[in-house]
């Protein structure tokens, strides 16, 4: 197998035909990793001149076989800076995208790590994050003797199964969450809402009205909850430019909303991303207006009742993160886990650790000093 390694965007553009190409072939595939979404990402964040493009392509027989989407982003910490090897783009599932139907895809992965290694000049740490349970390059990492030290576990992503109900057989009493029928009834009774599920070429202004829901709901938690720690991701320039591009004409963007039926007022939404009759849930938000109902739970039994009249999705994946308004919805879940690896043959490296260190000692010493004090 040979091996090209892509540093540049023109490099990223003339391999497209083979990425998309790959992507319908690998079984494993989610939609954080086709071309579509990580060209996109490129083009906003690639303007970082900390962001550098590595991109692994291995052929066999002159047929591109494997792809590892990677960046080196370095992490300036003034004194010293840290060189990272990682993903790029933004997302709750990361992976290589292989030929699996075409040899062992263990091979593929081998000669990338090797590619990898053999430019450990360049990266301080690899840092490989969100690397589901039941993929091929997690169990490569677990088996090798160098990388399963590193592997850690990292969160989850709970998923609910709709695949086979039915809304004519009490689908809504079977494991369903039972407390949220009520609220849909009391809001049902107190407001008159409607519920829509548009993706983003049935919907030009969708992006606006959503990004508005989401900062109102920021605001409310800071002022009223408290919730300093709460972030708009809407408000940040790069990533407004970023989801723009992502949302524009794309039917694989899907949004799911309810909103008052006598004017353009919305309660609540999600956003999924649809890919291989599966919506990848990344983003909620709710009016303050409206939190007394409980307005999510009832946006997500509208959800659930018209995916199972439609009959083309099959999972609804809640994204990464083990919080318990999830597993009231389902008991079913992904387990992720993240590689961390130091490059120590470099001294470099060794010093940029020490700091971080130094500083981690120094913030738990200025805590337990608030503490006494």
């Amino acid at each position: 197998m040979s091996i090209k390694i892509v540093t540049d965007t023109d490099g990223f553009l003339s391999i497209q035909e083979d990425w998309e190409r790959l992507q319908e072939l690998d079984d494993e595939l989610t939609y954080y990793s086709t071309f579509q979404y990580n060209y996109a990402w490129w083009l906003t964040f690639g303007e970082d001149r900390n962001n550098k493009l590595f991109i692994i392509c291995c052929s066999r027989d002159n047929e591109m076989v494997g792809i590892a989407p990677l960046v080196i982003r370095t992490v300036d910490k003034k004194i010293v800076k840290c060189r990272v090897l990682g993903f790029m783009g933004k997302g709750d599932y990361f992976n290589f995208i292989l030929h699996s139907q075409q040899g062992s895809p263990a091979a593929i992965i081998k000669e990338i790590f090797k590619a990898i290694e053999d430019h450990s000049d360049l990266w301080d740490k690899i840092e490989l994050t969100h690397l589901a349970t039941d993929t091929s390059l997690l169990h490569f990492l677990l088996r090798h003797d160098r990388y399963n030290p590193s592997i850690k576990y990292l969160t989850s992503c709970p998923s609910i199964r709709i695949g086979g109900w039915d809304t004519a057989a009490g689908w809504d009493t079977s494991g369903i969450n039972a407390k949220a029928k009520k609220k849909l009834r009391k809001l049902q009774q107190e407001t008159d809402y409607q519920f829509k599920m548009v993706d983003c070429r049935q919907s030009g202004d969708i992006y606006d009205r959503i990004s508005n829901v989401h900062k109102q709901e920021k605001a409310y938690l800071h002022e009223q909850r408290g919730r300093i720690d709460r972030r708009s991701l809407f408000e940040d320039q790069k990533n407004e430019e970023f989801y723009k591009r992502v949302f524009m004409n794309n039917d694989q963007v899907i949004a799911s909303f309810l909103e008052l039926e006598d004017s353009n007022v919305m309660i609540a939404y999600q956003l999924f991303f649809l890919h291989r009759g599966k919506l990848y849930g990344w983003n909620t938000g709710y009016s303050p207006d409206y939190a007394k109902y409980g307005v999510f739970d009832v946006l997500m039994l509208e959800t659930i009742r018209r995916l199972i009249e439609q009959g083309q999705v099959t999972d609804i994946d809640l994204g990464a993160g083990s919080y318990p308004w999830k597993f009231r919805w389902t008991n079913q879940f992904t387990v992720m886990y993240s590689l961390q690896l130091w490059n120590n043959d470099r001294l470099h490296t060794r010093l940029y650790r020490m700091l971080v260190k130094g500083k981690g000692i120094l913030k738990y010493l200025n805590r337990k000093a608030a503490v006494h004090s």
